[in-house]
């Protein structure tokens, strides 16, 4: 700037900036506008999940938003973290890879008896069906539960969702839009 200043004449200096009035919470709520949002969702989706849990990964998914992550990439980096997230007894979010058959098999009985239900899921893969096509039977067998399995949009090849009471499904989908996530009860 020195440089510039002195050939042109001065005319390069700056008043100081303005101050202010806004708090810092209004600046925070327009830097991060889905953070109530996605708070709770992030508290819908990890319900049975114990207290301190429930806590801890609700902070893990509020500062992966905090730090720039979008809402859904911020949901499922901070839940499904491999060495920091969910514990598989506690498991409130499935992800799968459009193949990943043998994980569907190990994580889904986990995820139904973590939601409540006391009967076991058996999946055996025949290699027939697609993953979609498993999560729509997957469904079906939870809504005789009263449960339904509910996908979340990740934008990816993977698969990604979770189990809620078919009572809440329009509540559970109006609380994932309110945090800028996209949830249905069709696979994406």
């Amino acid at each position: 700037m020195g440089i510039l200043d002195r050939l042109f004449g001065g005319r390069f200096t700056l008043p100081p900036p303005q101050e202010t009035t806004v708090s810092d919470a209004a600046i925070m709520r327009e830097l991060h506008p889905y953070r109530p949002g996605l708070k709770a969702f992030a508290q819908a989706i990890l319900a049975g999940t114990p207290e301190d849990e429930r806590a801890r990964l609700i902070r893990r998914v509020l500062r992966k938003y905090g730090s720039g992550e979008d809402p859904t990439t911020a949901l499922v980096e901070g839940v499904l973290d491999v060495d920091r997230g969910q514990k598989l007894e506690h498991l409130a979010l499935l992800g799968v890879d459009w193949k990943g058959f043998d994980g569907f098999e190990y994580l889904a009985p986990c995820l139904v008896r973590a939601c409540g239900v006391q009967e076991t899921y058996a999946y055996q893969h025949e290699g027939e069906l697609s993953m979609p096509q498993v999560l729509a039977r997957f469904d079906q067998w939870l809504a005789a539960f009263g449960k339904r399995y509910l996908h979340l949009n990740t934008g990816g090849d993977e698969y990604v969702g979770f189990i809620v009471d078919s009572d809440r499904v329009e509540t559970t989908i109006e609380l994932a839009q309110q945090a800028g996530v996209e949830v249905s009860l069709d696979s994406f």
